[in-house]
């Protein structure tokens, strides 16, 4: 095989593996493990990070992206696009995870270990899911790990009020 021929190859192998790896987070309802991308497409590490970057550019004049969250890769409405389509969108939350999100938007602000006290140990699951959704955001104090609502939360919900007072 000569030298434009194996870098033919090499690039035809890197698109196929950009597109199951778009088909891949595109299809899939819940973020992507690493581990289900390597299986679907072979990709591993920063060679995710750089297909992640190319087909995000491929799609810059669309209303959606490719993102990275706490629990993988997922695809995304732009910020942009979801301000104005957020109340089109069902947050597919369950009444327990409903109750979680209450629990922390009556307090404003709560540690995690007091919204697992009040709520029980399954609470965990839906603080993720809630972080996910952008309708809370969790940040780190010392040794505590707080959890306050967002401008998604109020917005969805129509409420005016500053999260950090309500």
């Amino acid at each position: 095989m000569t030298r434009s021929e194996s870098s033919t190859y090499h690039s035809q192998g890197w698109e196929r593996a950009k597109r199951l790896l778009e088909a891949l987070i595109f299809s899939s309802s819940k973020p992507v493990s690493e581990e289900e991308i390597k299986r679907v497409s072979g990709l591993v590490g920063v060679a995710i990070e750089k297909a992640v970057d190319e087909i995000n550019l491929e799609l810059s004049d669309h209303p959606f992206e490719i993102v990275k969250t706490d629990e993988g890769w997922e695809m995304r409405l732009k910020k942009d696009y979801m301000k104005l389509f957020y109340r089109f969108i069902e947050p597919e939350l369950n009444k327990a995870e409903l109750k979680t999100l209450a629990v922390i938007a009556a307090k404003g602000e709560t540690s995690v270990s007091e919204v697992l006290r009040i709520r029980g140990g399954s609470a965990s699951n839906h603080i993720r899911k809630l972080i996910r959704m952008g309708f809370i955001k969790k940040e780190r104090r010392g040794r505590r790990t707080v959890l306050s609502i967002t401008e998604k939360f109020n917005k969805y919900f129509s409420l005016e009020k500053n999260p950090d007072k309500l």
